[in-house]
């Protein structure tokens, strides 16, 4: 990795760090240049506004989705349900540890709606590849809107389900699922 590429993935490190400590809205550039032991016009030099940082730290959380996604989809067996199984084992698997960090760009998303359109170019990516011969549209996009219901409770801190519910809810996603395709 070159040096400005490790320095570019530390300071999103430490801006992930700064946020998941305090929000999006009180991170600040001078706070990243610390937390990433780097001078602010280093920092300034790779991201030079908040707003940049931000939709940097948000194309790494959807880069770290589609990956995780696409790894899941190849353990798959091949079939109708395979990219919309991918999805939902990809949200509902995913590392519940950075849900804070994921409420917190949510939170900047909703103060600077600009910061959305990465999210919302790759939802109608994802989405658009849910058709295919065998899999109703209409059932595979209700199951993933479902899991992606499910997600966005648990990153707001407010699913009322236990393990055991979230367990049964994921298997029953799964099950209608493999139902559509029969």
């Amino acid at each position: 990795m070159s040096p400005r590429a490790s320095s570019y993935d530390a300071i999103i490190d430490a801006a992930e760090a700064v946020v998941i400590e305090a929000g999006a809205s009180h991170m600040t550039l001078d706070a990243v240049a610390a937390k990433a032991g780097i001078s602010k016009g280093g920092l300034l030099h790779h991201f030079p506004t908040k707003v940049a940082l931000l939709e940097a730290m948000i194309k790494r959380q959807i880069a770290i989705h589609q990956e995780a996604r696409k790894k899941i989809c190849e353990e798959l067996p091949g079939g109708p349900s395979r990219q919309v199984k991918g999805f939902v084992l990809s949200i509902l698997h995913r590392d519940r540890g950075h849900d804070s960090l994921g409420a917190s760009l949510l939170a900047a998303v909703f103060h600077n709606p600009r910061l959305n359109e990465p999210v919302r170019k790759v939802v109608r990516e994802v989405y658009s590849g849910f058709a295919s011969p065998g899999m109703k549209f209409e059932r595979a996009a209700i199951i993933a809107l479902a899991a992606d219901a499910l997600w966005m409770q648990e990153m707001l801190s407010i699913s009322p389900f236990n393990e055991q519910q979230r367990d049964k809810i994921i298997e029953e996603l799964l099950r209608l699922l493999d139902e559509g395709t029969k």
